[in-house]
């Protein structure tokens, strides 16, 4: 068990868009393994969901990303915990290329009971010695971090389709399908597929059975507002640049 965790890993094929970059989701993807291999080691990630019908739920998070790495580019995410607090938990990510850092992301979690949904204090004897890393916190107020969604009325929705794939253990899409989503809706409206801040608040679980989700963008220079939504819910809200 350690401050920090050290993924190594490599961009496959399968990650990449039609340039050999690494898609937005993809990004995403190393930092949620990442998170999922530390937590493990502390009997709060995985096992903790199958043993005690609790799991972390990923509730923001913003990202600075400074270049998007290749195919087979060799990879090294950084990750620690950067506190935790009841039912609050705190991580921050560094994703290096060589000697060059990638990408840089704060987040926030929350523990919740699954059966119900509700928020349940982290197990004591699980915070005490889960160990908050030596790392600087790349946004240290992110849960005072206010995230709009796009005004109602001028900005027409995007209809982007979820597939099979999309759905994971829990039951619901997954977070990185999220980044798909969103992806996918600014190349389809002209906009650069590659955004280099990313910040997220996932509000409400995109059901297995959607066919498909709305997404709304919206101009606000220099960043794009965006939102999720369903018919009678919006799923998350956030902004890119």
């Amino acid at each position: 068990m350690t401050e920090e965790l050290v993924l190594n890993t490599t961009v496959s094929y399968g990650d990449v868009d039609r340039d050999g970059v690494l898609l937005l989701p993809g990004v995403f993807k190393f930092l949620q393994e990442a998170a999922i291999k530390h937590a493990d080691q502390f009997d709060a990630g995985t096992q903790a969901m199958v043993n005690r019908g609790e799991s972390w739920v990923l509730n923001r998070m913003a990202a600075a990303i400074h270049r998007y790495p290749r195919y087979e580019e060799p990879v090294r995410v950084v990750t620690w915990s950067s506190g935790i607090r009841t039912f609050k938990g705190y991580r921050d990510f560094r994703v290096f290329c060589g000697d060059e850092l990638v990408v840089a992301a704060s987040s926030l979690w929350l523990y919740v009971n699954l059966q119900t949904k509700a928020l349940v204090r982290v197990p004591e004897e699980i915070a005490a010695r889960f160990p908050s890393g030596p790392g600087a916190v790349l946004h240290p107020d992110l849960d005072k971090l206010k995230l709009a969604p796009p005004r109602p009325g001028p900005v027409q929705p995007c209809p982007v389709s979820v597939r099979y794939s999309d759905v994971d253990g829990n039951g619901h899409v997954n977070n990185t399908a999220y980044l798909d989503l969103l992806q996918t809706a600014l190349v389809n409206r002209g906009f650069p597929a590659r955004p280099q801040n990313v910040a997220i608040q996932f509000l409400k679980e995109i059901p297995p059975t959607a066919e498909s989700v709305n997404v709304w963008l919206e101009v606000e220079a220099p960043a794009i507002i965006f939102a999720f939504g369903g018919p009678e819910a919006l799923f998350a809200q956030g902004r890119v640049s």
